[in-house]
């Protein structure tokens, strides 16, 4: 029993020790990123510069959203929309430009650690992404050509920088946003479609990682036994004409569909075709009249047929998406409804439905 015990508390201890260790490296993070970019600031040596960025290679592309952010871009290009954040490397660009004037002087100071019971959310966050993230408050002071002072936030998430931010309280709780890791990651998925025209169905998605995109392959297949027929009449006169008749038999669809996409739906309108096959009957009547004392009429005719006929009609189908989180943050039960429109064969036009999975990884 006491080797059992003395077995218990090494490990307890070791997970505490480790989770301390990572709490610290964290701090020593940000406060290595404050340091290179004080330095940065006085000495305008660039390999200052290159040693905050390294802090912030992590598997989240690090943003920038703090009002210091927006004021240095506003001052490059007074001009420019505005933006909710900067990428890290956009971010540094606009300071390098002032830095290398010796325009401006950086200063951070009194670096804290947030408590997560001390966090409120402005935006959905996996309970996985928060595990591993750590935020931290400080004082930003810039003097020169740009005279500013701020509270910030830093979060931290595996050990590298992923995000600058403004620092508020709502409630006496400091608030953090997230909405900026929603499409970090990439994701792959698999519905099946139906539709009262295309019973069997299917779409492959693939999400993109750091941009709002989804792609996907569609298909459907048709079941039914109606036809589409194209039957032309060619007139020479009254009693002679050809014919050409093809009847086509619809087989499947296949489009291809981006999306607008946004972790928990998506919205997109899909370019294809529908295949058809088919045979092409082909017959030519023809008539003669005999004269003399009476009038004989001669009727004759000849019918080809030809059994390689295929036939692709144009269609679009337009789809909203929404992606249901399962019993983990990575894996989604989603749901679809979208339009079968055939151009030029509406009678294939109709509503259709998915149901399927999507699962997404870094």
């Amino acid at each position: 029993m006491k080797r059992l015990k003395t077995i218990f508390c090494t490990i307890l201890l070791a997970t505490i020790g480790t989770q301390l260790s990572a709490q610290e490296y964290a701090m020593t993070q940000v406060s290595q990123f404050a340091n290179y970019l004080s330095k940065w600031s006085s000495t305008q040596r660039a390999e200052y510069r290159f040693q905050a960025e390294e802090l912030c290679n992590g598997t989240k592309k690090a943003i920038v959203s703090d009002e210091f952010s927006h004021i240095i871009n506003k001052k490059d290009n007074p001009n420019a929309p505005y933006q909710k954040s900067y990428e890290l490397e956009t971010y540094l660009n606009n300071i390098g430009k002032l830095v290398n004037k010796g325009a401006i002087k950086i200063i951070y100071s009194d670096i804290r650690k947030v408590s997560k019971k001390d966090l409120a959310f402005n935006s959905n966050i996996s309970e996985k992404d928060l595990r591993v993230t750590e935020i931290y408050s400080c004082k930003l002071q810039v003097t020169g050509a740009i005279q500013h002072e701020a509270d910030e936030l830093f979060y931290v998430y595996k050990d590298k920088i992923a995000k600058i931010d403004v620092y508020r309280k709502k409630d006496g709780k400091v608030v953090i946003d997230f909405d900026d890791f929603l499409n970090d990651c990439e994701g792959i998925g698999f519905s099946y479609n139906y539709g009262k025209h295309f019973p069997v169905g299917g779409s492959f998605n693939y999400s993109f990682a750091d941009i709002p995109f989804m792609l996907s392959v569609d298909f459907g297949v048709n079941l039914d036994r109606d036809k589409y027929i194209i039957d032309k009449v060619e007139m020479k006169d009254i009693v002679n004409y050809d014919r050409n008749k093809k009847i086509f038999d619809p087989r499947f669809f296949i489009t291809v569909t981006p999306q607008f996409y946004m972790k928990y739906f998506a919205l997109g309108c899909g370019v294809g075709v529908l295949c058809m096959d088919g045979k092409e009957y082909s017959a030519y009547y023809s008539s003669t009249t005999s004269t003399g004392s009476s009038s004989v009429i001669v009727s004759g005719g000849t019918i080809t047929e030809d059994n390689s006929n295929i036939l692709v009609k144009p269609m679009i189908r337009p789809v909203a998406k929404a992606f249901i989180p399962l019993i983990s943050d990575e894996l989604f039960f989603s749901v679809s409804i979208g339009y079968d429109l055939v151009f030029g064969y509406k009678e294939k036009n109709g509503i259709n439905f998915g149901l399927g999975v999507h699962w997404e990884y870094y």
